[in-house]
């Protein structure tokens, strides 16, 4: 049965000049009557309705058997394939980024609650670089810095805080090394190198909770009460300084503060 161009129009919908490209690019082969004109078949029609469903699904019409471009089914299987692997990966960052999301969700809900709330939980593996204080001063300090900040969302804000800082009188403050960290997973699949003046905290058992500070120069002693207070009540050992995610950076710092998830590994 023969089909004349406007039939074909008419029954995929398509316009003539991406009918006439499909017969350029060889994708369907429309026999060439004595007047010049084009007369489709029933396999040029079942050839756009391939062409629509691949194209559909990522598949470039170079990748798609043709007399032009020659490509056979084992080529059509490849670029099905990659196609596949791309939509795997854009699933897997899709599932990273909802992560991230549900974790600032989460924060900010703290953030926006009253009082210190401590949990116990796991500190996950991280690599952090440090630059504010004098002996993090290190040469490549800013290069790495740079080189972190394209992997944001990856990055987040970080601070330390001494393990001696909650042995202080309740009405002192003390200062917060301020700088930005990854998680280990992120640093793994950046290809990143741990050198210095980087530094890596395994993952441990730890408590956390949410602190607030006018001044991160000055974090108050009274803010890390709550945390001794647990320790202390259930008998555990600090294992080292206490470590910070910023979450939240006031845009009046006189009248609010900043909002800090903070944790400290235990055993």
């Amino acid at each position: 049965m023969k089909i004349s161009i406007g039939e074909l129009e008419k029954l995929t919908g398509l316009s003539r000049t991406a009918l006439r490209y499909y017969d350029t690019e060889g994708l369907i082969e429309p026999e060439r009557l004595e007047n010049g004109y084009r007369a489709y078949c029933g396999e040029d029609v079942m050839s756009l309705v391939q062409i629509r469903q691949l194209n559909a699904l990522g598949v470039g019409l170079s990748e798609l058997p043709g007399s032009r471009n020659r490509r056979r089914c084992a080529d059509v299987l490849g670029a099905l394939v990659a196609q596949e692997q791309s939509i795997e990966e854009e699933i897997e960052d899709l599932y990273q980024k909802l992560s991230r999301l549900r974790l600032h969700v989460d924060a900010y809900q703290r953030c926006a609650g009253s009082g210190t709330v401590i949990e116990e939980g796991r500190m996950p593996g991280a690599y952090r670089i440090y630059y504010s204080t004098p002996k993090n001063d290190h040469p490549r300090t800013a290069e790495i810095f740079r080189r972190w900040m394209n992997h944001v969302p990856e990055t987040y804000s970080a601070i330390r805080i001494p393990q001696k800082a909650m042995l202080l009188p309740k009405d002192e403050s003390c200062a917060a090394d301020t700088g930005i960290g990854l998680l280990s997973g992120a640093f793994k699949r950046f290809n990143e190198t741990y050198e210095p003046p980087i530094e890596y905290t395994p993952p441990c058992r730890c408590i956390g909770g949410m602190i607030e500070t006018h001044d991160l120069s000055a974090i108050p002693r009274a803010a890390l009460e709550p945390f001794r207070q647990y320790i202390e009540a259930h008998a555990l050992i600090p294992l080292g300084d206490m470590y910070g995610w910023v979450v939240y950076t006031p845009a009046d710092r006189q009248a609010e503060p900043f909002r800090i998830s903070l944790r400290v590994g235990v055993h």
